[in-house]
């Protein structure tokens, strides 16, 4: 809790708005007990940063091992116990939703996916995304990220996010695979930006 409070401070004063975060484990205690122990954290840590400007972005998780956060609904039951909603967003990792059953590689299951993510939190609410395709496949809740198009998400699913009017003013970063020239990220953002 210190090192995120002394986190939160730091974005401040950089002028940084969002600070991204995975939301956590269980460690065994079960997702219920988890969740409440995070909520209680969480207003915990905004009471003490209640004079800070940055808010928190809880990014979507793949859910490997006693991960939280690969469902929507866990982030609703966050929501649901944490008293500075306005001061709580998403980031959206499009390996981590596919791993975690997601099907954001179909339009079908892409409008699905946003639609339910907007019934339960909040199209508006999304004010990041890490693009990477998957290693590994849908629903395998494994954290393994590929370069774009490369994986088992494809090229389908970017082009429809590169497309989506909803998120042209978010900012995209991405978290593919990387090597000192840094020659697969141009790469990477050529295909994107051809999109």
């Amino acid at each position: 809790m210190v090192a995120l409070l002394d986190e939160m401070k730091r974005c401040d004063q950089l002028g940084i708005p969002y600070l991204v975060l995975h939301p956590g484990s269980h460690g065994g205690a079960g997702e219920e007990a988890g969740l409440d122990k995070i909520a209680s954290s969480v207003n915990t840590l905004l009471e003490q940063g209640k004079d800070l400007k940055v808010n928190l972005a809880f990014e979507t998780t793949a859910g490997q091992g006693k991960s939280l956060g690969y469902k929507f609904e866990h982030f609703r039951y966050l929501l649901d116990r944490i008293d500075k909603k306005d001061r709580i967003f998403f980031c959206i990792d499009t390996c981590h939703i596919y791993a975690a059953g997601y099907d954001i590689a179909t339009e079908e299951g892409y409008n699905k996916t946003f639609s339910e993510f907007d019934e339960l939190l909040g199209i508006d609410k999304i004010v990041a995304f890490h693009l990477n395709d998957s290693k590994k496949p849908f629903g395998s809740r494994v954290d393994r990220h590929e370069h774009i198009g490369k994986g088992e998400i494809g090229v389908l699913a970017f082009k429809m996010l590169m497309n989506d009017k909803r998120f042209s003013d978010v900012p995209m970063v991405l978290e593919t695979p990387k090597k000192e020239d840094l020659a697969d990220d141009v790469i990477n953002l050529n295909l994107l930006r051809s999109l």
